[in-house]
């Protein structure tokens, strides 16, 4: 075994050597390309990529880019938009009749683009085999493949990563004025399509001020002309937005809609939802008067400063959501695409779970011994990482790092097999300690998320925010004990014909108990459901009885409500009794297993009660300002 290793691996060192990198490297290319391009005709016709739904960003960038072609510009910018004003508007004009193909071309031609330089810049850190590597593990990438003929800007923004990256290293070596010049623009390009590039300037400009330290002239000229180049092409957008909502907004509207969606007391650490705390902190942001605006990044800030554990745990899930192995689907799902692709379903290509690993496991490897290039790549990965991790997670948002990804992979590997032709004592110590390395890298990106989602994230919660969330708008005040809906511990339970008798308890803050006692309520239960149905439910609170309304939409889920005329608050707590049943072929109701507070009971039959472990997804709101019924 150990004699066919070394064979293989000596067969290897010969084909990556000289010309013969790029032989092999243009093989990886054309496998790249030929994948892309077979994914991209067996997806071609389905819905997604011809007919996106309307609340998909893909049909918004198709929308808008049709309307830029025609000369109709919008009134602000509301998204990062050189996708849908420079990118699509160009490759639309090899297609009047506005079908798809062109972006689709364009796209595997980046993705194929994004393979070379991937394994160009791997080259240049680790070596030419982990060049070779590196490249075949993204041209493997399933999900790098996957997003191809959808227009998203996933794929664009991946070869920006892998350009600016390359960029970086010739930038560094050359030192030349143009190199610098044009890394500024292409840093401006990404940003433009995607702003967490907006983090990698600092580095950029900290390796510039390193590399021309000792001609400080030349330093400065080269730092302010990289800060004018990376500024003057997002100028325009500015421009129109300031001049449409008078204020400076930058090259798009959406900063506080997108930092809401991650960074509200309600938020998910992934996936995507529209909670309360979201419309009223975008509300404050947007407010018409100046002295009413509050921005979302200050309300970050007073969250943060009022409970900064809280806010901590949060982006702590946020970050372990980044490295795990789950994809959470947005706009497109490949389970659903993998039905009309056989090229999708391929048992060899690579998932997140290998290429996560590995690429994490060479991050770990590089610190061992760093030296400017793997720490160039060190900080483009953590600042990818942080650019994302500062809003919320959805899969799509990790394919502009896969490049990365797949350098520090193939480094990695090339880094744990170091020094083997040496052998000896000290070879074996280091290969124990590189052994551990790569263990944890597998540990963080299959396994950290799940155990910590199980069995810690639970007592935390509890530890806190012992009374679960209580939410203060000027409309209504709002109580529950469950988590985010998307990404979270929400199970749907199946209903039987013989009842469900649930308890649910609502903790009342101190201060709110004088105040919500007597007054009007209703109690939100989330069920699986179509909206307009009578489920036929039944609330009990304090000795009275109220019956469900029909099914409603709200935050993209099902829901019954029941309305209650006059809350009765005791001892700090009130206290509600479903009586559930089957309502229908499908008949599901929610609860939240990462939530255990010991306020939700099950009703047994005799009389007895049972803690199930989780807590009923149902939430108490007090409309604000209302009197009290009359007894």
């Amino acid at each position: 075994m150990a004699v066919s290793f070394s064979a293989a691996a000596d067969k290897f060192r010969l084909l990556t050597r000289g010309r013969r990198f790029y032989v092999v490297l243009s093989g990886v290319v054309l496998l790249a390309l030929l994948l892309r391009a077979g994914v991209s005709v067996q997806l071609y016709d389905t819905g997604a990529v011809q007919r996106p739904n309307a609340v998909t960003d893909m049909a918004t960038y198709q929308r808008l880019a049709a309307a830029v072609r025609a000369g109709e510009w919008p009134r602000v910018f509301d998204y990062q938009p050189f996708y849908y004003t420079v990118f699509l508007p160009l490759v639309s004009w090899l297609s009047p009749a506005g079908r798809p193909w062109p972006a689709v071309l364009a796209q595997v031609v980046l993705g194929v683009a994004a393979v070379w330089l991937t394994g160009l810049g791997a080259a240049r850190v680790f070596g030419r085999r982990a060049g070779i590597m590196a490249a075949l593990l993204l041209a493997l990438s399933r999900f790098h493949i996957f997003y191809t003929p959808y227009l998203l800007l996933e794929v664009l923004q991946s070869f920006w990563m892998a350009l600016i990256f390359y960029c970086t290293l010739t930038a560094w070596s050359r030192n030349r004025g143009r190199d610098w010049c044009l890394l500024a623009l292409f840093c401006a390009g990404s940003t433009l399509t995607r702003g967490n590039a907006l983090l990698f300037v600092p580095g950029l400009l900290a390796l510039l001020a390193w590399r021309n330290w000792r001609r400080w002239g030349r330093m400065a000229v080269l730092g302010g002309l990289f800060l004018l180049l990376f500024y003057l092409p997002q100028l325009p957008y500015s421009w129109r937005n300031y001049q449409s909502t008078g204020r400076w907004r930058g090259p798009s509207v959406a900063q506080d809609k997108v930092l809401a969606l991650g960074n509200t007391p309600e938020a998910p650490a992934g996936g995507l939802e529209y909670p309360r705390s979201y419309h009223y902190w975008c509300g404050l942001s947007d407010a018409p008067e100046a002295a009413q605006r509050v921005s979302v990044s200050r309300q970050v800030w007073r969250w943060l400063g009022r409970d900064p554990l809280t806010y901590l745990e949060l982006k702590f899930r946020t970050l372990l959501l980044f490295w795990d192995r789950q994809e959470i689907p947005n706009n497109v799902d490949i389970s659903v695409a993998q039905g009309h692709s056989w090229l999708l379903r391929f048992p060899l290509l690579v998932n997140y779970s290998l290429l996560g690993s590995l690429g994490l496991g060479g991050m770990l490897l590089c610190l061992v011994r760093v030296n400017i290039r793997r720490s160039c790549l060190l900080y483009a990965l953590l600042a990818y990482c942080l650019g994302t991790v500062a809003f919320y997670m959805l899969a799509r948002f990790r394919i502009g790092c896969l490049p990365l990804l797949s350098i520090a992979a193939g480094g990695g590997i090339r880094l744990f097999w170091a020094g083997r032709q040496t052998g000896g004592d000290a070879y074996r110590q280091r290969l124990h300690l590189r052994l551990l390395l790569v263990l944890a890298a597998v540990f963080l990106v299959n396994s950290a998320y799940g155990l910590y989602h199980r069995y810690c994230e639970p007592a935390l919660q509890r530890s806190l925010r012992p009374g679960g969330l209580a939410l203060d708008f000027p409309q209504e005040r709002v109580i529950y004990d469950h988590g985010p809906l998307s990404v979270g511990g929400r199970v749907f339970l199946q209903l039987e014909e013989e009842p469900l008798v649930v308890e649910k308890i609502f903790a009342i803050p101190p201060d709110w108990q004088a105040e919500i006692a007597g007054q009007p309520a209703v109690v939100w239960l989330q069920i699986h459901a179509p909206e307009g149905l009578q489920p036929g439910f039944r609330l009990t609170h304090a000795g009275q009885e109220y019956y469900s309304e029909a099914v409603c939409l709200d935050r993209l889920e099902s829901w019954c409500r029941f309305r209650i005329p006059k809350l009765r608050v005791v001892s700090g707590e009130v206290r509600v009794l479903f009586h559930l049943r089957r309502y229908g072929k499908d008949s599901l109701v929610a609860f939240d297993a990462s939530r255990q507070y010991q306020r939700t009971w099950f009703h047994e039959a005799g009389g007895e009660k049972a803690d199930p472990g989780m807590e009923l997804c149902a939430e108490l709101a007090v409309p604000w300002g209302q009197p009290a019924p009359e007894p």
